[in-house]
């Protein structure tokens, strides 16, 4: 049986789950264990997606321009300007550029682990593996990419417009995540607040970062140390924040490239006129161009007089 927790998305390596029936004397056990792991995952998936498109659909409803704009990664460039009349720009990769030796490190980690039936940390192996998903686990949650996406995300549901320019803080991030991502979600009842401060926690990066952590094997319990307090998980507890946040992650980029694609392929006008921060009057054009044997999505800033 195969079984596709992640939607395609030509810019990166997808991972899957393959369930696999390798005895026929432990056929029965076997299934017992695997439908339970394979069904807790898929609904761990199905909670992580259905609040991303609850986010995006009310982008697209209500927020049409500004949707555009997140899909199509609208940035500023400073110095631009006096070359190209504007520091605005659309189709911004460079973020995505600066991100994938990471990404793609994750996801080829997860190919090879997450094919295994019932995956846990068992023997020096696993804890091996648990400490590297420690690691991904706190790269993930340092990633300026990913951030920027979910505070821009916050931005446009609360209607507070699209953010060309967002910084993320090197300190105090928390109070950041926090007031910029977390509460802002959940004062307006989106399941996405509670997706990110449920698997989102200070407490296991700072302990990582600064080697303030233990972990007991006979227990199966991880001890972190933060600056302030103590704090356990079990190993299952982890599991299930850090596959939440690497789910998360991984869809919403896939959402909205595939967004990016359907938009594109309207191939015109995709925005009626409006101002950029710096007051120029443009509208975003789409279109699919041939890059080698490759379609591929365009958006363009095109002013208007």
């Amino acid at each position: 049986m195969n079984q596709r927790f992640f939607a395609p998305c030509p810019s990166f390596l997808i991972f899957q789950m393959k369930l696999r029936i390798i005895d026929k004397i432990k056929n029965r056990l076997k299934r017992k264990t695997v439908n339970k792991s394979h069904n807790i995952l898929f609904e761990l998936r199905q909670s992580v997606l259905d609040a991303i498109h609850e986010v995006y659909q009310f982008m697209a409803s209500k927020y049409y321009t500004e949707y555009i704009l997140f899909i199509g990664r609208a940035d500023v460039i400073s110095g631009l300007k006096s070359q190209c009349g504007t520091d605005c720009v659309i189709d911004y990769n460079m973020d995505t550029y600066y991100d994938k030796t990471r990404t793609d490190f994750y996801l080829h980690y997860l190919n090879r682990n997450y094919r295994k039936d019932g995956f846990v940390y068992q023997g020096e192996q696993g804890i091996d593996d648990l400490n590297i998903e420690l690691m991904i686990y706190c790269h993930l949650w340092d990633s300026s990419y990913f951030i920027k996406s979910l505070c821009r995300m916050a931005s446009i549901v609360t209607g507070g417009g699209y953010l060309w320019h967002q910084d993320v803080p090197w300190k105090r991030k928390d109070t950041f995540m926090q007031e910029r991502i977390i509460k802002p979600f959940k004062e307006n009842g989106f399941k996405l607040g509670e997706l990110v401060e449920s698997c989102y926690d200070p407490s296991v990066r700072n302990s990582f970062a600064h080697a303030l952590y233990t972990i007991d094997v006979e227990q199966r319990l991880i001890h972190f140390r933060p600056q302030k307090g103590h704090m356990t998980l079990s190993f299952n507890e982890f599991q299930k924040i850090f596959l939440q946040s690497v789910m998360l992650m991984n869809l919403m980029e896939n959402i909205l490239e595939t967004n990016h694609i359907e938009a594109a392929k309207l191939n015109g006008a995709l925005t009626k006129p409006f101002l950029t921060p710096e007051g120029i009057k443009v509208k975003v054009h789409g279109q699919m161009i041939r890059r080698g044997s490759i379609m591929c999505p365009e958006f363009r800033l095109v002013k208007v007089n």
